[in-house]
């Protein structure tokens, strides 16, 4: 994959881990996504679907992980403590992200890993653990990578990631609500990008409240805005995500269908998607 950038789906629900028969096609683990430029990983969130791609990883020659963290919400991390990598020395893993509040990364997850939650404390895992604090301005630059951070609108704040690598991009857009005008920095990070990541999490019917009661301020978007947003970025592939804990195989292949209609290019992220850009 030299020269290009490789991605692989490892989670695509949101909220919570959704196991089961109705849910194979896609998959039930939360946010984790695989990225790769070169000999650099990137993994965007930890929800349980990183537990795989940890033990995937010991398979490799030790090296050096880096997470980027949209947020701390529950299903973004959950996973983390049960990454493989973390527990093995000859692994180094940095933890990249924007603290919250007044704590430090490295407190929020020492207070993550730590009785009664879990058995082991942070300063007992074997990896060499490093934190990366980020801000609204920073730009993240390594072996020929760029990655551009962007708030989106989601209840204690996110962070969207544009990564680029020899001339191609990508865009992690999740955990994000629209509004009634186009969001000016979400429409900057996924200007002409290659692949857009987007939350998909609602239909129009059930964030307006058509169907059950409003989702209107809980911080996520639909596929409809998200084909919105591709086509005025003009992105050439767009993935719907972080699929909501109530949407079965069937639902989300209905969905895939409406938003082809409207864009082509649009497709249902699953667990084993992978893209090479």
């Amino acid at each position: 994959m030299s020269g290009k950038i490789y991605v692989r789906f490892w989670g695509v629900r949101g909220s919570i881990a959704t196991p089961g028969k109705d849910t194979v096609k896609y998959g039930g683990n939360t946010s984790c996504v695989e990225v790769r430029c070169g000999n650099e990983i990137i993994i965007l969130d930890a929800g349980t679907g990183i537990r795989e791609l940890g033990n995937k990883l010991l398979m490799e020659k030790p090296q050096h992980i880096n997470i980027l963290f949209s947020h701390f919400h529950y299903d973004h991390i959950e996973g983390f403590p049960f990454f493989s990598p973390i527990f093995n020395r000859n692994f180094s893993v940095t933890l990249i992200g924007k603290p919250k509040l007044e704590g430090t990364l490295e407190q929020l997850f020492g207070t993550q890993l730590m009785f009664p939650y879990f058995p082991l404390a942070l300063k007992e895992l074997d990896a060499d653990i490093a934190f990366h604090e980020v801000d609204r301005e920073n730009f993240i630059r390594r072996g020929g990578i760029s990655i551009r951070l962007e708030h989106l609108n989601h209840p204690g704040g996110c962070i969207g990631y544009r990564i680029e690598y020899r001339g191609k991009s990508f865009v992690y857009a999740t955990d994000t609500e629209h509004s009634d005008q186009l969001d000016v920095s979400l429409l900057k990070l996924a200007s002409h990008a290659d692949v857009l990541v987007y939350d998909s999490n609602f239909t129009d019917d059930e964030y307006a409240g058509k169907v059950g009661t409003s989702r209107s301020g809980w911080g996520h978007s639909t596929w409809t805005h998200g084909v919105k947003i591709a086509r005025t970025a003009k992105v050439k592939k767009l993935i719907l995500f972080h699929h909501d804990p109530s949407h079965d195989d069937r639902f989300i292949d209905e969905l895939e269908k409406e938003a082809r209609k409207e864009f082509r290019e649009s497709y249902a992220a699953f667990e084993g998607l992978e893209i090479a850009i």
